[in-house]
């Protein structure tokens, strides 16, 4: 498979769903069951009815429930 973004293989594993650009550093969004908060800078957002952690020190605790 191929990122539609940069042209660079898509790393795909069990409990990863999303897109890696291997030449643009994207971080990875874990997609879990349950979601929680990490550390005290990660946020809750709902977009499209799924709900978001995000954290902008972190972006590793990136995670999406679904």
């Amino acid at each position: 498979m191929i990122c539609p973004v940069g042209g660079s293989p898509i790393v795909t594993s069990k409990t990863v769903l999303a897109y890696y650009c291997l030449n643009r550093k994207t971080t990875i969004m874990k997609v879990r069951a349950s979601v929680k908060k990490r550390s005290a800078d990660c946020k809750i957002v709902r977009r499209k009815g799924k709900i978001y952690i995000i954290n902008k020190k972190n972006p590793k605790f990136k995670q999406r429930q679904g």
